[in-house]
């Protein structure tokens, strides 16, 4: 019997409209559209039908559905369309990153990606969609290789870059709206805060109208329970106003007394995330008082965030059109107001006032993080000293937006965008300006360098295979193997005696990157493969350009490392099966 005859003998051309819809609703993508070949009817139908392709799109791309519909023209086969086409973009160009840039020694750099930035600026909505898909792409990776195995583009490899890409177009767009929002007034503490985090955290997105809608809520919160404390004298006054002790004092119940929230000096991804901190009832000490000062100040009591150099404290002033008023501490614990006491160490007159600054609270913020943070090396850590870079700091080490700041401030004209520069629907001269910044720093980029390409036979004498995970017997730290020499390298041997070697330089050496993230070039003689091995995550981003993934024993060579090592398999199964003997 075809296709298209039911079974009492009549045709499918037969159904009504409403009912093929209902049935189109349950196929996917590629089954409607040829559906909607078949025939001129069902095309049109097809083609035609926007509620079709908007429920189509709410199911597949929730988040980019409230995006395409908040900002789209409502037609939702086309906006589905594009956002498809955007999507085998990136795929096609995130594959063919790892064959371009493996043999680069250096690390990528913004003009290495302007690609992806030509992607994100086709229009309003594109460079959110782009920042999405790479992201989206970093979370269903980090799921697959979670249970050892990958694919692309759901590799370490491709995550790397995934990583990478992202980085740099969020990274050049809070540059743009940093000196745009400075230009335009005083950044609030709490979207300071927000801003950090969303430098340093470029694998989730955190927006501030989250920031927003929470802290709004807490208000609320403290409005009731104003309303609460002083119901008899509301009472008798019918007047609704409170001054700032009381409000301060309602902030500190709600905050403390009833959330029991706890202070922190640790500065990480979940002590400065201002949502995080909510839920958990755990945060660092100036994202409490930055909640304190944002809630106060939404409720009506005004008080400013002074923090610096060891110094943090929320300050409020009886009288601000006066220059000798009476200034107190809030105490955040109580609400309490606590006369503001002279530093013995201040050279400053007594009465001079001190003021909130962004800039101050930026800075503060990144040294608590990497004081926190301490020696390991990271995605986030790298954002934050990329971040003073861009501050324009004093920091040693070149930044790819080095020179970002100056050039904002100076030579773009900032006064006609749009005041919040929304991510989400950006206008074509916004667009413009951050693709300006892709090739701003090109002269100085030192990207050009290669290592040699070298294909390393396996040699019997060589005992560990790259990917393997070994430790060292004097030193006792575990390694990852990313190469190995037949002898010891001529650019080492001045820096290993040999009579610390029982076999000389003439042994097979290694080069490992140990567990405290240390690059190592190790003799033969002194590494044993571990026989049960663990997968090493906090060393994955150092690896990752040679790596696809952790299968429960080893590292898996990507295919460009193959092409260098293409005999390694071999090996890594001998001491897989001894390890299952074991």
């Amino acid at each position: 019997m075809e296709a298209n005859i039911l079974d009492n003998g009549h045709s499918i051309h037969c159904l009504p409209d409403e009912v093929i819809f209902m049935v189109l609703k349950h196929l996917s993508i590629h089954e409607i559209i040829n559906f909607g070949s078949s025939c001129k009817r069902f095309n049109e139908l097809v083609n035609s039908n926007h509620v079709l392709w908007k429920n189509k799109f709410k199911c597949m791309f929730p988040a980019i559905f409230e995006i395409a519909e908040k900002f789209g023209d409502s037609n939702w086969l086309n906006d589905l369309k594009d956002f498809m086409k955007h999507k085998q973009l990136i795929y096609r160009e995130l594959i063919t990153m790892s064959p371009k840039h493996y043999w680069k020694i250096d690390d990528i750099t913004l003009q290495d990606v302007s690609y992806f930035f030509k992607i994100a600026s086709t229009n309003s909505r594109s460079y959110y969609y782009t920042i999405y898909v790479l992201q989206d792409i970093i979370r269903k990776g980090n799921k697959v290789i979670n249970n050892f195995q990958s694919k692309k583009p759901y590799t370490l490899t491709e995550l790397h870059y995934a990583k990478t890409v992202v980085r740099y177009l969020i990274h050049c767009y809070l540059a743009v709206k940093w000196v745009k929002a400075q230009m335009s007034h005083e950044i609030p503490p709490e979207v300071v805060i927000n801003y950090f985090l969303q430098w340093i955290d470029t694998v989730n997105l955190h927006f501030n109208e989250d920031v927003e809608d929470l802290l709004q809520n807490l208000a609320n919160k403290v409005k009731i329970h104003l309303d609460k404390m002083h119901f008899n004298s509301l009472v008798k006054s019918n007047d609704k106003r409170y001054t700032p002790r009381q409000i301060f004092v309602a902030t500190s119940q709600i905050l403390f007394h009833q959330r029991h929230m706890a202070v922190t000096a640790t500065a990480n991804l979940d002590t400065i995330d201002i949502i995080k901190v909510w839920d958990h009832k755990y945060g660092n000490q100036i994202v409490l008082f930055a909640i304190f000062q944002a809630v106060a100040k939404r409720c009506g009591a005004e008080c400013e965030l002074i923090v610096f150099s060891n110094h943090l404290f929320l300050q409020w002033r009886s009288d601000e059109s006066h220059p000798n008023a009476q200034v107190f501490n809030i105490n955040v614990a109580t609400g309490e107001l606590e006369p503001k006491r002279r530093c013995p160490f201040a050279q400053s007159n007594q009465n001079a006032r001190y003021r909130y600054s962004a800039d101050s609270l930026l800075q503060c913020l990144h040294s608590s993080f990497l004081k926190t943070m301490g020696a390991i090396k990271s995605w986030t850590t790298q954002n934050a000293s990329d971040l003073l870079g861009f501050l324009g700091g004093n920091y040693s080490i070149p930044s790819p937006y080095d020179n970002f700041y100056q050039y904002l401030f100076r030579h773009i004209d900032l006064a006609g965008l749009n005041s919040n520069l929304n991510m989400k629907n950006l206008t074509e001269k916004e667009l413009q300006i951050i693709s300006l910044l892709v090739h701003l720093n090109a002269a100085g980029a030192t990207n050009k360098a290669v290592k040699i390409s070298e294909v390393k036979k396996h040699h019997s004498s060589v005992l560990y295979a790259v990917g393997m995970i070994c430790c060292h017997k004097e030193h006792e730290y575990v390694c990852i193997v990313r190469g190995w020499d037949l002898t010891c390298g001529s650019e080492w041997r001045a820096g290993i005696p040999t009579k610390d070697l029982n076999f000389g330089h003439n042994q097979p050496f290694y080069h490992v990157v140990a567990a405290d993230q240390s690059q190592r070039y190790v003799a033969q003689e002194n590494l044993i493969a571990l026989t049960h091995p663990t997968r090493l995550y906090h060393l994955e981003e150092l690896v990752a350009k040679e790596f696809n993934h952790f299968d429960g024993f080893s590292y898996v060579l990507n295919d460009q490392k193959k092409l260098e090592y293409p005999d390694e398999d071999p090996i890594v199964e001998v001491f897989r099966q001894r390890s299952h003997v074991a």
